[in-house]
Formats: structure tokens, C-alpha cells, sequence
């Protein structure tokens, strides 16, 4: 899966806190459509998002890998560093 712009916004909003473990999944849904812009629910399924009971747990192994890849992609791409994506 090659990670979009929103999609990496969604999990850094994950990865930094600013949506914690224990958040309700319906919770998360609407704060990303908010203030991200973007759905969650495909980086669920594929396997990037851990849930439990309806509850977002955190990021599986894979995301952060995912994110660093579309960083060094980036950054290939528009010569920027890492702080300012």
C-alpha cells in the first residue's frame, strides 16, 4: 500500500499523541474526517491501525515503517527534511 498524504496525517495523528490509545474507533472516524479530512477505516483493514473492542490500541509494526518510506520518498521528491513534513 503506498500511503497518501491524508493517510499519513491520520497515522502521525496516532504515532504523536494527539490521538491516544482507548480512543473509541466511531471517535477517531470523526476526527479525522474533521480536522484531517480523510477515513481511517482502510489503514484498519489493511492492517496499520490495531483496534480491540472497538477501541484504537495504536499502530501495528508496519506503520511506522510505511510513514518513513513515504518520508524518504518526500524528501527525495521536493529536497525537504524531515521537520518540515
Amino acid at each position: 500500500m503506498e500511503l497518501t498524504d491524508t493517510d499519513y496525517e491520520i497515522l502521525k495523528a496516532i504515532y504523536t499523541g494527539r490521538v491516544s490509545s482507548g480512543t473509541p474507533v466511531n471517535h477517531f472516524v470523526d476526527y479525522c474526517d474533521n480536522v484531517i479530512g480523510g477515513d481511517p477505516k482502510p489503514l484498519v483493514e489493511a492492517g496499520y491501525i490495531e483496534t480491540e473492542h472497538n477501541e484504537i490500541n495504536g499502530l501495528t509494526e508496519k506503520a511506522p515503517r510505511l510513514m518513513r518510506n513515504m518520508l524518504q520518498r518526500k524528501h527525495k521528491n521536493n529536497n525537504q527534511t524531515e521537520a518540515e513534513i
